[in-house]
């Protein structure tokens, strides 16, 4: 393997020999698959392995022996489906949106059926005129085995119906497995719980659901209607423990030590400290501290190294959407940015002000008052609301993954460089409690 892939922040880990930890995770969603009638939800904050662990889902579908020896209950036949992932961008508004990217992508159902599908619209799309017509037969899996035209041309959900109906008829596998991540990204997903109970009818059809949110409810609108099928599939991925993290580097080093390269365990407990549970940045500073090494033709990462790189990934904007939050949400305020490390710095993931405002005011000799007029410029949308009121007295990060970063990024601003803040950024009507 190339050194430089040793960490790999931007992907999703397929590598079953590179997965770490997640082991009740990962025998949760082989249960789920084997299970018939159940249907799979991944769910959890940004960061900690969602992406991962389908990942793994997909290779454990597909018969994967390296998946398959990690399981606690191993299947007595290696599972065979045909498993077909999309990942949701702002494209996808609505489901059927993402019916259609199912039958017309390449690396969906496309290459798999006798037809090619294009859109037609009977007035506004956003109105639901969305229908499909066949573009094309080709006969792909058998020239003699093509639908009629009219069992094609109809409606979109029948036409995504009659697809798997096709697919599963031809037995070229036993089962179709679909991996849609990033869900939560798809604005209008009201229809998603008839797709799931209309087509997980048939056992041979499953569904594996992947985003961010603290319940399955946030991600199925309607979820009620498929209680059944996702009662036994819902699978929260937590932050990972610093022992798991702690696997990440075990792993590394098996290819680093080939080439004479080590992170102290200073280095590596110190990483492991500031990633609160979020894989991502063991990767990312991980892959940063690395190509500072080699750069350098140095063979031990300490942790004063390790300190350099997290700030200059700061200062080149590397984690490009996290520190982008960070700049919208301090300002120009140091005192803003003080107050918002330390709610990053707090433990836990619901933040009782009792506890953090005593704190602040002890550091800085505020009374309540200001630290609460600063906490609401943070729930608000003009500093990016990057804080959450859960009830009173009691917040929480709208992104688990950037409350990591702002609690590991090094300070923009310094306390000799207050500013005299402008006197319309304290107004009652911002006051978070």
């Amino acid at each position: 393997m190339d050194i430089l892939n040793v960490f790999t922040p931007a992907l999703a880990i397929g590598d079953p020999s590179r997965f770490a930890g997640r082991q009740s995770q990962l025998d949760a969603v082989s249960i789920a698959l084997l299970s018939q009638g159940t249907q799979i939800v991944i769910y959890g904050n940004r960061g900690v392995g969602k992406s991962s662990l389908a990942a793994q889902l997909a290779s454990l579908a597909q018969g994967d022996t390296g998946v398959i020896d990690k399981l606690t209950l191993k299947p007595d036949v290696a599972p065979d489906f045909l498993v077909v992932s999309i990942e949701c961008d702002d494209s996808v508004t609505d489901v059927r949106a993402l019916i259609l990217r199912l039958l017309t992508d390449d690396t969906a159902l496309a290459p798999w059926i006798p037809y090619k599908v294009e859109k037609t619209t009977a007035g506004s799309e956003v109105g639901g005129g969305l229908n499909v017509k066949i573009f094309s037969l080709s006969g792909k899996l058998n020239n003699s085995d093509t639908l009629s035209r009219e069992s094609v041309e109809q409606d979109l959900y029948a036409t995504f119906g009659n697809a798997i109906n096709h697919i599963l008829s031809s037995g070229v596998v036993s089962g179709i497995l679909f991996i849609i991540d990033e869900v939560d990204r798809i604005k209008n997903r009201d229809d998603l719980p008839s797709i799931i109970r209309a087509r997980g009818a048939d056992p041979r059809v499953k569904f594996a659901l992947v985003g961010v949110g603290t319940t399955p409810q946030e991600l199925i609108a309607g979820h009620e209607s498929i209680v059944r099928q996702i009662s036994d599939g819902c699978v929260e991925m937590p932050p990972m423990s610093n022992e798991e993290l702690g696997v990440i580097f075990e792993n590394a080093h098996v290819v680093l030590e080939k080439v004479g390269i080590s992170f102290s365990s200073e280095a590596r407990d110190w990483i492991i400290q500031i990633a609160k549970g979020h894989p991502y940045y063991v990767h990312l500073l991980g892959k940063h501290s690395l190509i500072n090494a080699v750069s350098n033709g140095l063979k031990v990462i300490t942790e004063s190294m390790a300190r350099e790189v997290l700030a200059e990934i700061a200062n080149k904007g590397t984690a490009k959407v996290q520190e982008g939050s960070y700049l919208k949400a301090i300002g120009h305020s140091y005192v803003r940015e003080f107050v918002l490390k330390s709610f990053a710095d707090s433990d836990g993931d619901e933040i009782n002000t009792s506890v953090v405002y005593p704190r602040i005011a002890m550091a800085r000799g505020m009374d309540t008052g200001a630290i609460s007029v600063y906490v609401g410029h943070l729930v608000s949308e003009k500093f990016g609301a990057v804080l959450q009121k859960t009830r009173e007295r009691h917040y929480r990060f709208s992104d688990s993954l950037f409350k990591a970063y702002a609690s590991a990024r090094p300070f923009q601003y310094t306390a000799d460089k207050i500013e005299l803040e402008d006197s319309s950024a304290i107004r009652t009507e911002d006051k978070g409690e």
